[in-house]
């Protein structure tokens, strides 16, 4: 399996103790941040009944997306063409914004998503690779369903440890967009955060959790199935 992965989606979902957003508000804060380098949105979206929105987009499908909602506010770069670090970086700037202009209370909760694929070496079909060669089921699924199976895969959900922080929610299947690719994503909640101004390095730390979730332990995972051997279909 190819050692270099794909992110196509950085995300992270900020919860708070609920405050209701006046568009004055809003608007001020969109102001701040075209002034913050790494920060800035080329537009808004304040109608209803979709919650207010900064946005930009580039060429085809790459977009950056600010969403405010009552309790929350949430960060993301859709098919992404930014580096974890910029993220995480811009993460930290909006965070910082938002916490000033809207006078939101501490962070309490932090989601951080990481959306990625890998490439196979010894696969042709991503299908295959998942469902006859990591869970053996050859043969097994098609006289019950009766159907070709567009995408299969795996799910986990591994719980908060003392010696690891934060649920993780990890999906692992083809990728319906090119056939020899493994699609990754893993969510991971963090509970009882108290994230102000000062502590938004833990902001990042979290995501970084879950990227290293994904390099040190999907991959290996992944990678003990990819062999010659018993690979090529």
């Amino acid at each position: 399996m190819q050692a270099e992965d794909r992110p196509i989606h950085f995300s992270t979902e900020l919860i708070h103790p609920p405050k209701r957003h006046e568009k004055t508000a809003l608007q001020r804060l969109y102001f701040e941040l075209s002034q913050t380098r790494g920060a800035a949105y080329d537009s808004t979206d304040f109608t209803p009944p979709g919650p207010p929105k900064f946005y930009s987009k580039r060429g085809k499908k790459s977009q950056s997306l600010a969403l405010f909602l009552p309790d929350r506010f949430v960060i993301v770069e859709e098919w992404c063409d930014m580096s974890l670090a910029e993220f995480l970086d811009k993460t930290e700037s909006v965070a910082d914004r938002v916490i000033a202009e809207l006078g939101i209370g501490p962070i309490a909760i932090q989601t951080a998503t990481i959306r990625t694929t890998f490439a196979l070496t010894h696969f042709d079909d991503a299908r295959a690779f998942l469902l006859d060669r990591a869970c053996c089921q050859t043969g097994r699924i098609a006289p019950h369903f009766n159907r070709p199976i567009l995408v299969g895969g795996l799910r986990f959900v591994l719980p908060e440890t003392p010696e690891h922080p934060g649920t993780l929610h990890v999906t692992i299947e083809s990728f319906q967009k090119s056939l020899n690719e493994v699609y990754v994503e893993v969510k991971g909640i963090f509970p009882n955060q108290r994230i102000d101004r000062t502590g938004l390095a833990t902001l990042r730390s979290n995501m970084l959790s879950v990227r290293a979730f994904i390099s040190d332990s999907v991959y290996p995972f992944l990678d003990q199935y990819d062999s010659p051997e018993e690979g090529l279909v």
